[in-house]
């Protein structure tokens, strides 16, 4: 828009620039012409004046020019007039005494014509005038010309606006897919912008630093990750295997204290090693570094697993839990383990937060390219001061303090979410049940 508004002023002002030459050149003609007639009649009479106008007719055009002489007492003696020009010449002022310019139209058609009068000596007035026909055709191919330069100017800029546009956001494209592809866990890719102009080059230059950086970090805290796994599972291995020696000569001993305490330290040994092992497989999920084993997985298939799993335990506290399909297979690609385990982890806080006569619903649907997971409860819901905060490792609300579990469950199964490219959505009303979205890609 600022390329064709500066073409669009230049040319204006071209324009104007020709059309004011090309009419003081016009003015300049008659003027001189006026003059000449007048010495001319000073000099030679009516007769000699008369010659010259002819002689300047033909020289001009018939069409073209015009030329009289007016008398003192305002009558014409002599007059030169084209045919086209149908109406009658303006008539000087004699009450001046300077030079007269005229411009009118001369016909119908709007035809103009420029004008010029001067006095003579005996009080006369010589008027010459010259049609503009001829100029305003001039100015029209000019005006054509200019128009038909100026659109093949903004095309031109418009074509290499957008090539340069295309071009410097190809570069700005690179950046975007290498991060996509970086946030999905391929953090081995770097930026390549020889081409695409010195800043570009320069951003993927520090682009690349900061890759290299993050990826030494990560690389450290995957170090330090497997460092701590194995620091921490080795001693509550061997105080784990420790109690279950002491346990058998504690039983053979019919020691039922010792056992009982023995059997606790073993469950607590069991349940530390879980917390461990589920913070770290979170940790690696949300940096990327765990990879999927990816491979067709039936989402039916694993509900009904989850409904066979979990129908004892909701029997027992007296929960109906239900399933719901629109169709018996809907496959997907993705880690199958870890999704069982993400399937189980919210049904075991759908129970967990439901009492007796509750009832839990899991149901899938297929909706374009996506499986649409819900898992929904009539339980005790979440409040809102805690619905900001469910997502948060172990975090627990005051309500579910005398409930078995670590904080750990909805932010496994959000990163396991995430690491499948999908989305999770909980919405609860406090003392009227949950639901939780899962929304999963097929491909």
């Amino acid at each position: 828009m600022i390329f064709g508004g500066m073409a669009l002023l230049i040319f204006s002002f071209a324009y104007f620039t020709v059309s004011r030459q090309w009419l003081a050149s016009i003015t300049e003609d008659l003027q001189d012409t006026a003059h000449e007639f007048s010495d001319l009649y000073q000099t030679g009479g009516i007769k000699a004046l008369q010659a010259e106008i002819n002689r300047e007719a033909l020289a001009h055009g018939y069409n073209r020019f015009a030329a009289r002489y007016i008398s003192a007492l305002g009558h014409t003696l002599f007059a030169n007039v084209p045919e086209t020009w149908r109406f009658p010449l303006p008539e000087p002022d004699r009450n001046t005494t300077g030079m007269q310019w005229f411009e009118v139209a001369v016909n119908s058609q709007g035809d103009l014509a420029r004008l010029v009068a001067i006095p003579t000596k005996d009080h006369g007035w010589i008027q010459v005038g010259l049609s503009l026909r001829e100029h305003e055709a001039q100015l029209r191919k000019v005006r054509w010309g200019f128009g038909w330069a100026l659109f093949v100017i903004v095309l031109a800029g418009i074509m290499t606006g957008w090539w340069q546009v295309r071009r410097a956001l190809a570069g700005v494209d690179q950046v975007r897919r290498t991060a996509i592809d970086i946030s999905e866990g391929a953090l081995d890719r770097r930026l390549e912008l020889e081409g695409h102009g010195q800043e570009l080059v320069e951003l993927a230059g520090a682009f690349n630093v900061m890759l290299d950086r993050i990826q030494r970090l990560l690389g450290e805290m995957r170090d330090v990750s497997n460092n701590i796994a194995h620091d921490l599972r080795t001693p509550i291995a061997r105080i784990r295997g420790i109690a279950e020696a002491g346990l058998m000569p504690a039983k053979a001993g019919n020691d039922p204290e010792s056992g009982e305490a023995l059997a606790v330290i073993i469950d607590e040994c069991d349940r530390l090693t879980a917390i461990i092992n589920t913070m770290l497989e979170i940790a690696r999920t949300d940096s990327g570094i765990m990879r999927l084993e990816s491979k067709t997985v039936d989402v039916g298939h694993l509900l009904h697993e989850a409904c066979d799993l979990f129908e004892p335990v909701a029997e027992e506290a007296g929960i109906d839990l239900k399933l719901e399909l629109d169709v018996p297979h809907l496959l997907i690609m993705g880690d199958q383990r870890r999704l069982q385990r993400m399937i189980a982890n919210l049904v075991d806080n759908a129970i967990k937060f439901s009492s007796k006569g509750d009832c839990i619903t899991l149901a899938a649907h297929q909706a374009a390219a996506e499986i649409h997971l819900v898992v929904t409860d009539t339980g005790m819901g979440i409040s809102e001061e805690d619905m900001p905060h469910i997502f948060e490792r172990f975090y627990r609300s005051d309500k579910s303090r005398n409930t078995p579990g670590n904080g750990l469950g909805l932010s496994y199964a959000k990163s396991i979410v995430k690491a499948h490219g999908g989305k999770i959505r909980i919405e609860s009303e406090y003392g009227r049940g949950t639901k939780v979205m899962v929304s999963l890609p097929t491909s």
